[in-house]
């Protein structure tokens, strides 16, 4: 969506590029999917997904594949 007037006028498209090459690179995926989803400990679960059902999730694929427990939390 276009800017606003007002927000175009204040917008530095070179500090948002000098930015974006700072975090260029950066990881994303699991990160992102795991933490900005979640992000409260009981507010925006999914109705089908009860709280306490995670670590057991969790847990059940550390044991199957344990490197996919470690992107998600290392």
């Amino acid at each position: 969506m276009p800017l606003s007037p007002e927000a175009r006028a204040k917008f530095n498209e070179t500090a948002a590029y000098e930015f974006f090459l700072t975090k260029e690179g950066d990881p994303y995926g699991y990160y992102n999917f795991l933490f900005g989803w979640i992000d409260t400990a009981e507010d925006n679960w999914p109705p089908i997904l009860p709280s306490y059902l995670v670590p057991i999730v969790f847990s059940i694929i550390e044991k199957v594949a344990p490197s996919i427990v470690d992107q998600f939390f290392s």
